[in-house]
């Protein structure tokens, strides 16, 4: 690590303590919350110099979890978010990747973990269908990495994503009846899949 690096990390260090401290005036902050939020951010940083990435995966889990902590949230809201945490690190480390990198896959994958976290967070809070809401996140994030993908010649992800958009909302409707749904699901998928190909040999 160059000296510019080291000094710019250590500046960054005091400015973080300084900050939470004060904080520590108007909020319950713990010396343990404050520690693991200042190295969390540091790691951070420090990957953007090393590229390492066990800095940016530990950085962005102790992130997550100091800034959780010192936010004062509710019982339910804190174990809803703790829950998420599964979902919304990794979402956090595939921005960074994607912000650095520009990589279509990553962007892929933030999309992805993005939307699993959101699901189990609403899951958690107001206890929905948690089988219909997963397959519409999936379904959602293959469609997005079509629409990414730059090029439209190749439709399997985007036809894959939307049956799964549709399964999984019938799947929410009535969840007795789910096998019933499926055959309309498929008739109403092979009529989307038709309608963009002739869409696509159209342009």
């Amino acid at each position: 690590m160059t000296k510019r690096s080291t000094g710019v990390l250590t500046g960054i260090f005091f400015i973080l303590a300084g900050i939470l401290f004060l904080l520590r005036n108007v909020l319950p902050i713990s010396f343990g919350t404050i520690i693991i939020t200042i190295a969390g951010i540091e790691l951070l940083i420090a990957h953007f110099y090393g590229k390492s990435l066990l800095a940016l995966i530990l950085g962005s889990y102790f992130t997550y979890w100091g800034v959780l902590h010192i936010v004062q949230l509710d019982g339910l809201m804190y174990t809803a978010l703790a829950s998420s945490a599964i979902f919304f690190v990794p979402a956090i480390v595939f921005l960074i990747l994607y912000l650095t990198q520009k990589k279509r896959g990553q962007l892929t994958w933030l999309c992805l973990f993005v939307l699993l976290g959101i699901d189990t967070l609403l899951n958690a809070l107001t206890g929905i269908d948690t089988i219909g809401t997963l397959l519409i996140c999936v379904g959602i994030a293959l469609a997005l990495d079509y629409l990414f993908g730059g090029t439209y010649a190749y439709t399997s992800r985007l036809q894959l994503g939307i049956f799964l958009i549709i399964i999984g909302i019938l799947k929410m409707v009535d969840w007795r009846t789910y096998l019933s749904y499926v055959l309309p699901a498929a008739l109403i998928w092979i009529g989307i899949v038709l309608l963009v190909k002739a869409a696509v040999k159209g342009r």
